[in-house]
Formats: C-alpha cells, sequence, structure tokens
C-alpha cells in the first residue's frame, strides 16, 4: 500500500522540521547549555535525514500495485497532515521558559518515535527495519538528554524511564 519513497519522503520532512525547530530553538533559548543540547538534537535530525534520503527502492510495481500505491500516498498523508505532532513549529520556537521548551522538544520526539515505529509494519527489507529501529533508539535518546536537562535545572522532575 505504502511504498518506501512514500515513506522516507514523510520521514525527511518529519525530520527536516524537527532539525529547523532545534536549530533555531537553539539560536533563541538563553540557557548555554540547553543551546547546545538542541544545536546537538538538530545535528541528528539532519543525519536521520540523510539516511532517509539514501534510502532506495528497487521495486517495480503492477498496475494495480500503482494505484494501491496513490491510494496509501493519499492516506498517509492526510495521516501526517491531520497529526501536528504535538505541536506546530511556532509554538516550540516561541516557547518563553526552557522547561515549556523542553516539555514541546519531547512530545514532538515521542510522535516522531510512534510514527516510526509504525512505519516499521510497512516495510519489509530486513536492513531497512534494523537502521529505522536505530533511529527509533536514537529519538528515545533525544527524549532521554531532553529529560536529564528539565531535571538537573530544576524544571520538572524526570519522568521518562531508564
Amino acid at each position: 500500500m505504502f511504498t518506501v519513497t512514500d515513506i522516507c519522503n514523510i520521514a525527511i520532512q518529519i525530520e527536516q522540521n524537527g532539525a529547523e525547530i532545534y536549530r533555531n530553538a537553539s539560536k533563541t533559548v538563553k540557557d548555554p547549555k540547553l543551546a547546545r543540547v538542541l544545536a546537538d538534537l538538530a545535528k541528528e535530525e539532519e543525519n536521520h535525514v540523510e539516511w532517509f534520503k539514501s534510502i532506495q527502492s528497487d521495486q517495480v510495481l503492477s498496475t494495480e500495485q500503482k494505484e494501491m500505491e496513490a491510494i496509501g500516498r493519499s492516506l498517509l498523508q492526510d495521516i501526517v497532515k491531520n497529526n501536528s505532532f504535538s505541536l506546530d513549529k511556532k509554538m516550540l520556537e516561541n516557547a518563553n521558559e526552557p522547561g515549556e521548551l523542553i516539555t514541546q522538544s519531547i512530545e514532538l520526539e515521542q510522535d516522531t518515535i510512534l510514527f516510526y515505529e509504525i512505519l516499521l509494519d510497512f516495510l519489509d527489507n530486513d536492513q531497512t527495519i534494523e537502521q529505522l529501529k536505530i533511529i527509533i533508539q536514537e529519538e528515545h535518546n533525544h527524549i532521554k538528554k531532553l529529560e536529564t536537562m528539565k531535571e538537573q535545572d530544576g524544571f520538572i522532575p524526570c519522568a521518562y524511564p531508564s
């Protein structure tokens, strides 16, 4: 129903959005430690973009599969379009307090993880599946970094399980 290309295009957009949000937030936040963490997260999201761009599909589709691909693409676009991934860009970029910025960033990461876990069910290449699992783990690590910042700076007690 979905092609690897469809999935990658949406994942690329998600990662590009995340990188841009983190990069912009790192430039506006006053706390230098948080700015450094956000800049590092932006770089990691950019690495994810490059990985998704590197995935190539050599699958040849029949006419019926092309029709199903069109339906799948439309469905996937509707899913992403109707899911704000917990926030919009301006909300995160305009967060007034580090605690608010961290909380919104965590929500973005959680939604990204959920989306990628759903994608796993649509993939059939073992190598691609394993790489996506690595990226999912990296997104979990982003949450841990953000939660650690939150806890260390006394914003809100750490709620993410170790």
